[in-house]
């Protein structure tokens, strides 16, 4: 199949660049030069001020202020310019200099959508009726000359303009350009702003235009992606939607508890469980709109279409605003405003609390933590009886430890006895693995005692939803299995990479990229933390490749030379910006081989088998990784030195 056929059926079928640089005139804000300014109404005297008052009859060299800032009178004199180019004094040299200068980078974005066989429009700053009905959109960070705030704001706001006109169709595809060399940063805000699923968009710096196939392969990723990307972007809409209309009619339902209900369900009811009303009415408002959330069906066709999501050829990374590690805490733990609520209980906790050390508490050696910082107590008493004052006289609790989400130590499963998150104060995160051999018991008078806020060893640091909570009570009662528990996503790590290359001496020799660009990505471990998939950002895709390729083989380790053969073929080398370096045996506390997946080789029916790959490197932490490879750093093939975030 064709690029220019790949692109059609896509339903890229019109495409509109949009930059300041085709408007026909410039704005007033764009002539910054106060000199020529004052150089021109100063001439304008006589003979000289006629030839103006021919081009704007209300020209007077005394109202130069309001002319300065008046867009009619900035029309005029640029359409005759060339009738009084000798009084300008170069009032527009600067716009015409960067428009010039710009016009090349243009030129290049329609000759790609000309390769591409995509019919376009061109449009400078007033382009929001154009774009309604455009498949593609190439726009231009910033739609004014100065390159500031409100340039960037005039863009952001008639972009989303734009895209609101469109109604129900589907969004269109977004290639963001600019000169600005930061632009990677500026793209994710933008792109937040927009409100767009990174699968529908891209951005370039304008310079790298020039590159040969540059624009049209950014292009060609979007079409390859677009059914995908939105059938995504219509089911977040749809839910998005829905949830406001099902809190109107949550709302409209709720109306008819009055106070007197209340009253009723606090005397026969709340007194006796001893709950407060507020605590109560917060966990009924959460079922009913959960339940009016689920009565819209559209919300489920939305859902159905994101089972049919492609799998080859699998979509480029761009992690700069990823964090799945969020998405897991939203679904396990209650939100701690929520958390905090009182609830009028007679226990301090209550059934699904992790318990810790209180911030600023010093840990004390014969206390309830025994001196240990990393122990924290899952409350598996149930709620009922924490909240009744007949009821429990004593709390079952589970002891637990913490565990630092780090890639070079062992212990990253997530089983039925682990909870794969929980986020301290100071934001770092950890994982809990729980001991059901190890239980501990608590009265009324201790607990009390513990959490007293100024004063107790110990605070509530989460609270697990119920499902989560179930699930772990179900394995101390009879080790079954999760029960009703959603599974977590697979998690995810940031990380920077430098790259080396083996040489024939046994030295090594580092990939230097370009200015401005980085080689990121994200880790992702399953379930089963045995190993891991890592994925290169596609942000530098262009740049890496080409550096694969400029490789000389000679200059190679000679047992190494296979593996950098294999990433010269672009159809492999274009896998480590979508599927990844796949199987990668954790922790990295040593080297790892690092392998594609074998060309025609599906993935395992179990995330917690190995796929088959081919090796093309070895994944090093060690600074002195040359050392720590020793014998076999000339088999290595490309060297990853791997620097991970923090996972908070």
């Amino acid at each position: 199949m064709s690029d220019q056929v790949s692109v059609l059926e896509s339903g890229i079928s019109s495409a509109i660049v949009v930059d300041d640089g085709y408007d026909e005139v410039p704005q007033v804000a764009e002539l910054l030069g106060e000199d020529a300014w004052d150089s021109l109404f100063d001439d304008a005297q006589g003979a000289a001020g006629d030839r103006i008052v021919a081009l704007f009859p209300d020209f007077d060299s005394d109202d130069r202020e309001i002319l300065k800032s008046t867009q009619a009178f900035v029309d005029a004199l640029w359409n005759g310019r060339e009738q009084i180019r000798d009084l300008l004094s170069g009032l527009f040299d600067v716009y015409e200099q960067k428009a010039q200068d710009n016009r090349p980078f243009l030129d290049a974005a329609e000759a790609a959508l000309t390769t591409l066989g995509v019919p376009f429009q061109t449009c400078g700053r007033d382009f929001v009726a154009a774009a309604v009905d455009a498949e593609l959109i190439i726009i231009d960070l910033f739609l004014g000359i100065q390159q500031g705030a409100e340039d960037r704001e005039l863009t952001v706001d008639r972009l989303r303009e734009a895209i609101a006109r469109r109604g129900d169709r589907p969004l269109p595809s977004i290639v963001l350009m600019s000169q600005v060399p930061t632009i990677e940063q500026l793209a994710k805000d933008f792109r937040k702003d927009v409100k767009l699923h990174a699968s529908a968009f891209r951005h370039l710096r304008k310079p790298d235009l020039s590159k040969p196939g540059r624009m049209e392969g950014l292009i060609l990723t979007l079409a390859s992606q677009r059914s995908d990307s939105q059938a995504l972007a219509t089911f977040v809409d749809t839910w998005e939607t829905k949830a406001v209309e099902a809190v109107r009619e949550a709302s409209g339902f709720l109306r008819k508890i009055d106070i007197d209900d209340l009253q009723h369900i606090r005397s026969m009811l709340l007194r006796f469980e001893g709950v407060n009303t507020s605590s109560y009415v917060l966990d009924v408002f959460d079922r009913v709109l959960q339940h009016e959330i689920e009565a819209h069906s559209e919300v489920l066709e939305a859902a159905i279409r994101l089972d049919e999501m492609a799998e080859d050829p699998a979509p480029l990374m761009i992690s700069n605003d990823r964090d799945t590690y969020a998405v897991i805490e939203r679904t396990l733990f209650v939100n701690p405003n929520r958390r905090s609520h009182a609830t009028g209980a007679v226990w301090p906790i209550t059934f699904g609390d992790i318990l810790g050390s209180r911030p600023g508490a010093a840990i004390k050696p014969r206390g309830f933590l025994t001196g240990r910082t990393d122990l924290v107590f899952f409350v598996a008493s149930p709620e009922c009886d924490l909240i009744r004052k007949d009821g429990l006289t004593t709390a079952l609790l589970v002891v637990g430890t913490l565990k630092q989400i780090d890639m070079t130590k062992p212990g990253l499963a997530v089983t039925a006895k682990t909870t794969p998150v929980i986020k301290l104060d100071g934001d770092e995160r950890f994982q809990v693995d729980w001991d059901f051999g190890n239980l501990r018991t608590i009265n009324l008078a201790q607990a009390k005692r513990l959490l007293e806020v100024d004063s107790g060893d110990l605070a509530v640091i989460g609270r697990l939803r119920e499902g989560s909570a179930l699930a772990l009570r179900q394995q101390l009662l009879s080790n079954v299995g999760r029960v009703g528990e959603l599974a977590p996503l697979p998690r995810s790590l940031k990380f920077q990479a430098d790259l080396h290359v083996p040489l024939v001496d046994g030295e090594t020799e580092q990939i230097v990229m370009p200015a401005g660009v980085a080689v990121t990505g994200n880790v992702l471990i399953p379930r089963s933390g045995s190993f891991a998939t890592l994925v290169i950002d596609s942000n530098c895709e262009a740049e890496l490749t080409a550096l694969l390729l400029d490789l000389d083989l000679t200059t190679i380790a000679p047992k190494s030379r296979p593996m950098f053969q294999r990433l010269k073929e672009q159809n492999r080398s274009r896998q480590l910006f979508r599927s990844g370096l796949q199987g990668i045996d954790l922790p990295l506390n040593v080297s790892r081989a690092a392998g594609l997946l074998k060309p025609g080789e599906e993935q395992p029916d179990t995330d917690g088998r190995k796929p088959k790959t081919d090796k093309i490197g070895t994944i090093v932490e060690s600074e002195e990784f040359a050392e720590a490879l020793g014998n076999k750093l000339r088999e290595a093939g490309l060297i990853f030195k791997l620097q991970i975030e923090d996972s908070s």
